[in-house]
């Protein structure tokens, strides 16, 4: 079996990484946007291994695009209606008083999802969202609403409304990854997906999305580490460089080891998403998302560290990826979050209960 990556898929990585790399591709909006739709970044015909590619090099760059909130959130969604995202999308799932995570919203326990937000008899929907990425710069809103039969999916014009910035907490963590409120105060809708089907395309939203931040972490890692090393190898004190020193070289040693153990589980749960859907594809996500996340966290806290007294100043860029890292490291959970779910799964997998059959 090869486990490595295509040389169309190295190719395609690469191609991104090059237009990533002009400052142009994070300069206007709306030309950015459409060269994301030509280069092919919304394609159905991309599998998740692709996706979880330009995720992690969108990572690198630390873009402050809208792509995964459209392909990992509100894509699956539109597709299930047959519907292809080609505008910028997000989903709104989050309340105050209701789910905050998708985790929260899948348990089989909260009839409607918990959610105060509903539909009407006329399709209008009547309710308060929160922390709904990328909200103000989303045209296709997909809403969870609770509905007569249980959770529904609805696609609301986004255009018209006016999303209330979210500023504090962990919505407010990274400026290019904004989040908001957004007041739906007898807004018409567009039916998506039903009650009866909706357990599913959720489920397979969060799986989806969790993958690509997943490489979205490792490729946070794969910068911080690179300047850390660039530093290191560069910076002279006593006419030796600083990685000289052992108490340079071994963090930076291990942490090399830690980003390419994330970025293979990364990869592995991309496959999965695709190949293994269910009880095995939520284990192989949940593995990536921590060790993702523990990635990026120590890769900018070990560059910090080696670039010394400049790492903690702001002129120095690496506190923008580390403000990326513990955005992603909070999203839908903490690691002890996914850690617990990790855990209870494999328990749950060794008692038989998600064998075929049962």
């Amino acid at each position: 079996m090869d486990f490595a990556l295509t040389g169309e898929q190295e190719t395609w990585r690469d191609t991104a990484a090059k237009y990533l790399a002009d400052e142009r591709a994070a300069g206007d909006s709306d030309r950015t946007w459409a060269d994301v739709t030509g280069l092919g970044w919304l394609d159905s015909e991309l599998g998740t291994v692709e996706l979880a590619l330009l995720a992690e090099q969108l990572g690198h760059a630390r873009s402050p695009l809208p792509w995964w909130s459209t392909i990992g959130l509100a894509g699956p969604a539109l597709r299930a209606a047959g519907r292809e995202p080609r505008r910028p999308a997000t989903l709104a799932w989050a309340e105050e008083a209701g789910p905050g995570t998708l985790a929260a919203l899948l348990a089989p326990h909260r009839p409607g999802g918990g959610m105060s937000c509903t539909v009407a008899a006329d399709g209008t929907v009547r309710g308060r969202k929160v922390a709904v990425p990328h909200a103000a710069e989303a045209v296709d809103l997909v809403v969870a609403v609770a509905g007569p039969d249980g959770v529904e999916l609805r696609l609301v014009d986004a255009s018209a409304l006016r999303p209330a910035p979210t500023d504090a907490g962990p919505a407010g963590l990274d400026p290019t990854r904004p989040a908001g409120t957004v007041e739906l105060s007898g807004v018409a809708s567009t039916p998506l997906v039903a009650a009866d089907a909706s357990g599913d395309v959720l489920a397979a939203i969060r799986r989806r999305t969790l993958a690509l931040l997943a490489a979205e972490a490792v490729g946070v890692a794969t910068r911080a580490l690179a300047w850390a090393v660039g530093y290191a190898t560069t910076r002279t004190q006593f006419g030796r460089p600083i990685g000289a020193n052992q108490a340079v070289a071994h963090p930076l040693a291990d942490l090399y080891g830690q980003v390419e153990t994330a970025r293979s589980l990364a990869y592995r749960a991309a496959w999965s998403v695709d190949a293994e859907p269910g009880p095995v594809a939520d284990r192989a996500v949940a593995a990536a998302a921590v060790a993702g996340r523990e990635a990026a966290t120590a890769a900018c806290e070990t560059a910090i560290q080696t670039y010394g007294g400049s790492g903690f100043t702001w002129e120095q860029p690496l506190h923008h990826w580390y403000r990326r890292a513990w955005w992603l490291a909070t999203f839908d959970g903490t690691v002890a979050d996914l850690r617990a779910e990790l855990a209870a799964s494999l328990l749950d997998g060794a008692s038989g209960q998600d064998a075929p059959g049962r």
